[in-house]
Parts: C-alpha cells; sequence; structure tokens
C-alpha cells in the first residue's frame, strides 16, 4: 500500500491493556512507514498522553480495565480540551449491540481482532486520509 509521506508523519495512537497487541500495532504501522506511534496500556494514561501530543487517529480496545474504550472515547469528546480524532475500536467480539452502541456514540471503525494488517493499514490511511 503506498502512503504518502504527510499521512505518514500523523500521530498515532494505540490504547490496549495486552502489551502484545500494543507491541504487534505498533510494529505493523512502524513497517508501513508511520514515525509518530504511541502506545498507552489504559484509557486513564491515553488521556494524559493525549492533553500533551496532538494525536490525529486513535486505535482502540474496547475491553479494558477501569475504562473501556467506548469510556475512554466519550471522555475525551466530552473534554473541551481535547479534539476528539479519529477513532478505531478493536475488540474481540462482534456483539451487535456493542457494534450499534459504538455507532451511536460516534465511532464508525471497529476491527474484530485477531485482524489483518492490511485491513488496520487500511482503516488507519482512510480515517487520517478523510
Amino acid at each position: 500500500m503506498e502512503i504518502s509521506p504527510e499521512i505518514l508523519q500523523k500521530k498515532i495512537l494505540i490504547v490496549d491493556d495486552a502489551a502484545s497487541i500494543r507491541t504487534l500495532t505498533k510494529a505493523i504501522l512502524r513497517e508501513a512507514g508511520f514515525t509518530h506511534v504511541f502506545d498507552a496500556p489504559s484509557g486513564p494514561d491515553a488521556l494524559l498522553l493525549m492533553r500533551k501530543v496532538r494525536i490525529n487517529v486513535v486505535i482502540c480496545d474496547w475491553n479494558m480495565p477501569g475504562m473501556t474504550g467506548l469510556e475512554l472515547y466519550k471522555s475525551v469528546k466530552e473534554d473541551p480540551k481535547l479534539v476528539a480524532p479519529p477513532w478505531i475500536m478493536l475488540t474481540s467480539t462482534s456483539e451487535g449491540e456493542k457494534v450499534k452502541e459504538a455507532i451511536q456514540a460516534g465511532i464508525s471503525s471497529y476491527i474484530i481482532k485477531p485482524y489483518k494488517p492490511d485491513n488496520l493499514l487500511k482503516q488507519v490511511v482512510g480515517k487520517l486520509n478523510s
């Protein structure tokens, strides 16, 4: 996949309580040429980072202890100091109710784990191009 140099400079945040998923996702993005890839193990950690760095797209796990991915998304949207970037929800479930809840909250991208690297890259680039 050909990705423009401008897109490769965008800032991406991966939020997942599983270190292995963060490492894998980061490796896929770096392999594609992205240089500004951040990660956080929890919603509160992600919020702290997002207050310091203007993130262009978030790839976030749904099921995390303490604060779910959806709760994090809503917290970002409600914080006047933060601009809510495009959001890609990662999950191991394809429950219709959860998908509906995410869409109603404003999340339009949803990737079911395990995912294919090409699918992740298409979603990320699509969000950064829009």
